[in-house]
């Protein structure tokens, strides 16, 4: 039996129950499997095809190059070939500012023609994913007319009639997605809907509406284009706030996901991350939940972020890798990306904050691979081990 019908099987099941059948057992059943999986019992391991990490508003840089191709090209030479990116044309200059001229965009497609942007698509990743934002999509959260959602549509297929046509004689993967949609849905503030507003079922209806319009877009390119390239493009929506409906608090994974078919779903999973089962857990939920199109992937959910800001939290980061990448490679988890590259937020503790570009350590909080002095993180040397297999023994 397929996972996705082996799944499918289980839909109707109480989730505690689905969980509890799916990993064979109980929780203790969970943590032996998660421990059976743990990478650094299977040394050797190349998992440069599966674990990756962002590129994206770095609060300082390495090189003179533009700082989206030094991000790319850091990413590659440390070995992995899964790397997410930025993809807003309002504002490119604010996610990749040094030593970087950006030229006026007003469509995805203009911003995927730029000369940067196609510096980095013509590095070898297998697997590209981009936070893609459309100008037209602002304002989905009001009650708008049908022509809002026609250009939207219109923006995505474009775009992946595009990326069809440029990558037709190359197997690449390319994933459109956007950002956390629990916040989005919540707002920015980090609003804990407890309770939630009067409105919050219209807000999900809305978000259920705009997201099939950017699926809309993508499947109508795919069945245009799709049967005459080599390349696969997928849209994804993420959520971040899974556990929170252990709670009865609504959710985008119970309120939305079941309503609107997509490609694939990305969880940001910082929620997730108290130890190797609850992330299971969260990943489960998203599972059941999740309603695929047909040209969905076999293994449709992937982990779209996780990070540890290690200069906060400096304890035990290699266990934490261990345990979380037991948990994607035993539920058959295609990608994980890690946030990220170069840390994006600044040391909250220091007053005023310290010029940009940072120069030491210190001043950042430590979402990174690489630090500012060029040396590779806790994160970064337990990872990137995983990204090139070792030499064979002579």
């Amino acid at each position: 039996m397929r996972r996705r019908t082996f799944l499918q099987s289980l839909a109707a099941l109480p989730i505690a129950d689905r969980l509890g059948a799916a990993a064979a057992g109980n929780g203790d059943e969970i943590v032996k499997r998660i421990d059976q999986h743990r990478p650094s019992r299977r040394p050797g391991q190349d998992l440069s095809h599966r674990l990756g990490a962002t590129h994206v508003a770095g609060k300082y840089h390495l090189t003179t190059t533009p700082f989206l191709v030094e991000g790319a090209q850091k990413l590659i030479e440390l070995g992995t070939r899964i790397g997410k990116f930025w993809f807003t044309p309002q504002a490119p200059a604010r996610d990749y500012p040094f030593h970087s001229k950006w030229p006026p965009c007003k469509t995805l497609l203009d911003l995927a023609t730029t000369d940067y942007f196609e510096q980095l698509f013509a590095l070898p990743f297998s697997v590209i994913i981009l936070e893609t934002q459309a100008k037209p999509e602002n304002g989905w959260k009001q009650d708008q007319r049908e022509s809002f959602y026609e250009a939207i549509a219109a923006e995505f297929y474009e775009l992946t009639a595009h990326f069809f046509r440029k990558f037709r004689d190359r197997e690449i993967t390319l994933i459109l997605q956007h950002w956390e949609g629990d916040w989005l849905l919540r707002g920015r503030g980090g609003e804990k809907w407890d309770p939630p507003p009067a409105n919050w079922q219209i807000l999900c209806t809305r978000m259920q509406r705009w997201l099939s319009a950017r699926q809309l877009g993508v499947t109508k390119a795919r069945r245009e284009f799709g049967n005459q390239s080599r390349c696969r493009v997928f849209h994804a929506a993420e959520v971040n706030r899974v556990a929170d409906a252990w709670k009865n608090i609504p959710t985008m994974t119970r309120e939305v996901l079941p309503h609107v078919p997509l490609d694939m779903v990305s969880y940001s999973a910082y929620d997730g991350l108290k130890n190797g089962p609850t992330l299971w857990r969260c990943l489960e939920e998203i599972r059941h939940h999740m309603k695929c199109t047909d040209a969905s992937p076999e293994h449709a959910v992937y982990l779209g972020e996780l990070g540890i800001p290690e200069n906060e939290q400096p304890n035990r980061i290699a266990q934490k890798w261990d345990e979380w990448l037991g948990v994607a490679i035993a539920l058959e988890i295609p990608y994980i990306v890690h946030w990220e590259l170069y840390c994006n937020e600044l040391n909250p503790r220091l007053q005023p904050p310290p010029p940009i570009p940072v120069k030491s350590p210190d001043q950042v909080r430590g979402f990174w691979l690489v630090r500012p002095d060029g040396t590779l993180s806790q994160s970064g040397k337990f990872l990137t081990s995983f990204w090139k297999h070792p030499p064979e023994p002579k």
